[in-house]
């Protein structure tokens, strides 16, 4: 595995994204994960949707074929030491973020993310911008 796709760039995919598309589809499909909590962000919008059983059938369909990667006591404690330097910092971010840059961290996967912000402040994480490329 060389990439975790953070939750915005699965939407971005899903939604027909040229450029998202166009890199997924160089890319060697055992190169490409995602956390689970991608996947259950991934299943509310879903569910939250005006037609939520066609939108699951879209979201398995995606996921199909991508590695799903668990959370592990690793993963959770790269999570408390990044929440809490942050804290210090006064510059949280949403724990689902945390976790899925923890996530990437852990497994040494570049995160591919649209919300580049929300995770600069992630000390040696790997970030790249499949829409913008």
């Amino acid at each position: 595995m060389r990439y975790l796709l953070d939750t915005d760039t699965c939407v971005f995919a899903l939604r027909g994204s040229e450029p998202v598309r166009e890199r997924l589809g160089v890319v060697d499909s055992e190169a490409v994960a995602i956390s689970v909590i991608t996947l259950a962000e991934l299943r509310y919008g879903a569910a939250c949707s005006a037609r939520p059983e066609a939108n699951h059938q879209v979201v398995g369909d995606f996921v199909s074929g991508i590695i799903i990667l668990g959370l592990a006591d690793q993963i959770a404690h790269l999570f408390g030491e990044f929440k809490a330097q942050l804290r210090r910092r006064g510059a949280l971010i949403d724990d689902f973020d945390l976790l899925i840059a923890a996530t990437a961290h852990h497994h040494r996967l570049t995160l591919i993310t649209h919300n580049l912000e929300h995770f600069h402040c992630i000390p040696e994480l790997q970030v790249e911008d499949w829409v913008r490329a």
